[in-house]
């Protein structure tokens, strides 16, 4: 039986196939480069969340329509709306501090900012229900060293973002990169969502009502939920001193009747009594001011009409004797 006779390839068949598989190699290459290219907008649309980012639906709709379009932002994709339910799946983490203060809704959407080009800003637009709660989680989310912005009555700006009230809405508008004079980038689209938000009554900060002496502007918050760790001690407003005598934070509550301020005030001491604190007698303190002290950390309670008030975790007892002073003073309109 005669031997099959092996093919010999030639010179230029191997230079074909070494050329087609080098082909080959460059269009995968070129593939992989365009896919690492892939559209921004696409990409914004696939990683836009299913069920737990609604578009244009759910409880937190309503804010959608007030996110407007502005000439030099290009939206990247639909608004998306979250209500009370689901608003974890968009701020997993600080979802707690909105829910807490009467969140209703919020609707965010993403932008391309043509100057500065290429910038990417996102908007989120927060229903708090009331005015109070718009202004508790603002004050409440205040980053250190903040500027003011004469926006609205309740406004800073940091290099990157700006935040504000308008009425029962609290609004962030933040950038991927810091930006010179951002106000003034954002300003067409700043103005078209005010004109959007409905003119409301604004809470104001609570500083009027603190001593300014050795009040640290930037620390002033309105705490909506459970102070200093007391279950159901609502709607307290606070700000940090420095004294001669060391730091304290005054804090201060309206409630609806006297006799409703004296049982939180009771409540409040019998927490901090079960939590170790023991009444002390310091020089200098008024019969109605209560003072407790553990350790180095230093509490008083007074009340005064419908106001619960006092002096938290002072570093001495002078402190929140000559802080709580100051602080009473205050809260009756004398210098």
């Amino acid at each position: 039986m005669a031997r099959a006779r092996t093919k010999r390839i030639s010179q230029a068949q191997k230079l074909t196939g070494f050329g087609i598989v080098a082909v080959l190699g460059l269009i995968t290459i070129w593939l992989l480069v365009q896919q690492s290219r892939f559209n921004p907008a696409v990409t914004a649309i696939l990683q836009a969340p299913g069920p737990g980012g609604r578009i244009q639906a759910g409880a937190g709709a309503a804010t959608a329509g007030l996110i407007p379009e502005a000439a030099g932002f290009t939206p990247l994709a639909a608004a998306q709306s979250y209500g009370p339910e689901n608003l974890s799946d968009k701020i997993n983490g600080k979802a707690e501090l909105y829910l807490s203060a009467g969140f209703r809704g919020m609707s965010c959407r993403s932008f391309t900012l043509e100057n500065p080009k290429g910038t990417h800003l996102e908007v989120f637009v927060y229903d708090m229900g009331e005015a109070q709660n718009a202004y508790a989680v603002f004050s409440s989310q205040r980053r250190p060293g903040a500027g003011p912005l004469a926006l609205t009555a309740n406004a800073y700006t940091t290099p990157n973002a700006l935040f504000f009230t308008r009425g029962k809405f609290y609004v962030e508008m933040v950038a991927d990169r810091a930006v010179n004079d951002l106000p003034g980038a954002l300003e067409t689209f700043t103005t078209a969502l005010l004109a959007k938000l409905p003119a409301e009554s604004e809470t104001t900060s609570a500083t009027g009502r603190l001593p300014q002496e050795g009040l640290e502007r930037d620390s002033v918050r309105l705490n909506a939920a459970d102070a200093f760790g007391l279950e159901g001690f609502n709607n307290v407003y606070t700000g940090e001193y420095t004294l001669k005598n060391g730091k304290a934070t005054a804090f201060w509550a309206e409630r609806q009747t006297p006799a409703e301020a004296e049982a939180e005030a009771k409540r409040f001491r019998d927490f901090l009594m079960a939590n170790g604190y023991r009444k002390i007698q310091t020089p200098g303190g008024s019969p109605e001011m209560t003072v407790l002290g553990l350790d180095n950390s230093f509490e008083l309670i007074m009340v005064q009409g419908r106001t619960l008030a006092g002096v938290h975790d002072a570093t001495s007892a002078a402190a929140a004797v000559e802080l709580a002073g100051r602080l009473q003073r205050a809260l009756k309109g004398k210098p």
